[in-house]
């Protein structure tokens, strides 16, 4: 028997199944001709194309799984009543929003549609199901959209879902709804921001927030006629109590800790003075959030399921870094990322080795960008940065006098020479890097600049990830080495000296450009979307369900202001 006849019996085994084991049904149904439903059906997979709706059913899929199944129906009994799991899946799509997804992208508008016939109304309802069902699939498992279509700097590979296998596992068990809820992210960090999602909503349907006019600075102490909507805004988003003030037009001390959080957790300076960039981000409307929020949930579903029991998270959009162990964050740091002409890019590694005292070997493109007009201006400045020029003679690099070059002469296009800064307090790389095999020359390190893990917006480097205190990070990842293998790394740390160690246990690292998620203590975080990735996912998102009833058709996605 060949494996397309197992699959064919395995098929109407099921079906036999089906029909034994329906679930209630409604005994005011009238039962239907079967002969009527499965001319019906083999009619409108044969002229579905002709169907106006929106989106457009998969039809040459739809026709091969009902040719697979002996053209039944699959949520349906043979005489028509909708089987109890059909009831569960057209629950589950009109209830899809609890997902973070759009239920009219699952046909949710066109089930049951009344004007027909009730023959056609049926066999309209099963195919809308099944291809519901598969592209609710798909989209839970990995994602909406393909991430290289809308984001360049998207390097992980999204997992592929077998949703016909899938199908065949919720029409079997009778209840397509554990199959559906399987697919999520596992992590309790898309939870979180799904609760999120659901509470803007919330806020939306109450009717939003109020906008703020232009003012001068509103300054704690001071007294304004906007104060009063100033507190109209925070409490609308849940970021003030609601408590009457003694003066509804002082700006109190209870407004500007409401007023400071918010800062916080939207990437602004934390100083309590509603600035133009408060201002700006205070007046992004609800729909803009709920928009950023769908579109980071869409990150996470492009991510693999199960990230490991322990791995490293880089929020890129975030500044952070994660030590995650069980689904619990064991520890959080601040980063340097790459400045938008050098962007961090979203991919997967995994540290390998500790690195004390690295050399920098300097990327070309510094090199001739960066590092060679320095040069020009100040012939010391190769020599006081610590920096070797190296030029190729044969098969070796030889090392060169910084004073007999004319570096006039040289330029992006004909520079010779390769730069290494040496190990030491100044260098780049600081006094630790973690080596990660990638193609993208990237690494988590160590910075002698450590002042500007003060700033509320660090996109400096020049790709690479720079950690707030990575110390504290190496004694965690060695806590799987053996006592000499740990005091081996630290004696080379002091001895100046470059020098590396491979970790017992290698631990993943995902760098994922993140706008918004929810800290440990369940606080909702915004960020500016620096790299400007957000607006093509936005757009994207919402061409995939085109409608005019849509609270977002009117909006365009807005870049969120920098830090006042």
């Amino acid at each position: 028997m060949t494996k397309n006849n197992i699959h064919f019996h395995l098929r109407l085994l099921t079906l036999l199944t089906l029909v034994m084991f329906l679930g209630p049904v409604a005994a005011a149904e009238p039962a239907l001709d079967t002969t009527d439903l499965t001319g019906s059906l083999q009619e409108q997979l044969a002229t579905g194309e002709s169907l106006q709706i929106l989106p457009v059913p998969d039809w040459p899929r739809l026709r091969q799984i009902y040719h697979d199944y002996g053209n039944r129906l699959l949520w349906h009994d043979p005489s028509g009543r909708i089987a109890s799991a059909g009831g569960a899946l057209q629950r589950f799509i009109r209830d899809s929003t609890r997902v973070g997804l759009e239920p009219r992208n699952y046909h949710a508008l066109h089930l049951d549609d009344p004007q027909l016939p009730q023959v056609q109304q049926v066999v309209r309802n099963d195919l809308l199901l099944t291809d519901g069902f598969l592209r609710l699939s798909r989209h839970l498992a990995q994602g909406q959209l393909d991430p290289g279509s809308v984001d360049p700097q998207w390097k992980i590979p999204v997992e592929q879902l077998d949703s016909a296998q899938l199908l065949d596992r919720a029409v079997i068990n009778l209840n397509p709804v554990p199959a559906l809820e399987s697919l999520s992210p596992r992590s309790r960090s898309y939870r979180r921001l799904l609760q999120a999602l659901a509470e803007y909503r919330r806020i939306a349907d109450r009717g939003g927030w109020p906008a703020l006019p232009d003012a001068p600075l509103l300054r704690p102490g001071a007294q304004h006629e906007l104060i009063p909507r100033l507190r109209q805004r925070l409490i609308a988003s849940g970021d003030h109590g609601d408590g009457a003030p003694d003066d509804p037009n002082l700006y109190d001390p209870p407004l500007q800790q409401s007023v400071e959080r918010f800062q916080q957790s939207h990437g602004l300076k934390r100083d309590g003075i509603v600035g133009p960039n408060t201002r700006a981000a205070l007046n992004i409307s609800v729909e803009q959030r709920i928009a950023q929020i769908a579109s980071n949930l869409e990150r996470w579903r492009w991510l693999p399921q199960h990230l490991g029991e322990r791995y490293i998270l880089v929020n890129i959009g975030g500044y952070l870094l994660q030590l995650v162990d069980r689904d619990e964050v064991q520890m959080e740091k601040r980063t340097i990322i790459g400045q938008p002409k050098r962007n961090t890019p979203s991919f997967t590694t995994r540290v390998t080795h500790l690195v004390a005292n690295p050399t920098w070997t300097v990327p070309r493109r510094i090199a001739v960008e960066d590092l060679l007009p320095e040069q020009r201006r100040d012939s010391e400045y190769l020599l006081r940065k610590n920096i070797r020029i190296l030029q190729r003679e044969g098969e070796q690099w030889v090392d060169q006098d910084p004073a007999m070059i004319d570096w006039g002469e040289y330029n992006k296009y004909n520079f010779p020479f390769q730069l290494r800064q040496s190990p030491g307090d100044g260098n780049s790389l600081g006094r630790i890097k973690f080596h990660m095999p990638n193609p993208y020359a990237i690494y988590l390190h160590d910075t002698p600049a450590r002042g500007l893990f003060e700033q509320p917006v660090r996109d400096f480097s020049s790709g690479c990830v720079r950690v707030q205190d990575i110390g504290e990070l190496v004694d965690q990842l060695l806590t799987d080495s053996d006592l000499e293998t740990t005091l081996s790394f630290y004696d080379q740390l002091e001895s100046r000296e470059s020098g590396y160690i491979r970790l017992a246990e290698p631990i993943d690292v995902f760098l994922v450009y993140f706008t918004a998620w929810v800290d440990a203590s369940g606080e909702i975080q915004f960020r500016p979307d620096i790299y400007n990735l957000d607006r093509p996912l936005i757009l994207n998102l919402r061409q995939q369900y085109p409608s005019e009833e849509s609270k977002l058709a009117h909006q365009q996605p807005e870049n969120i202001p920098l830090p006042d």
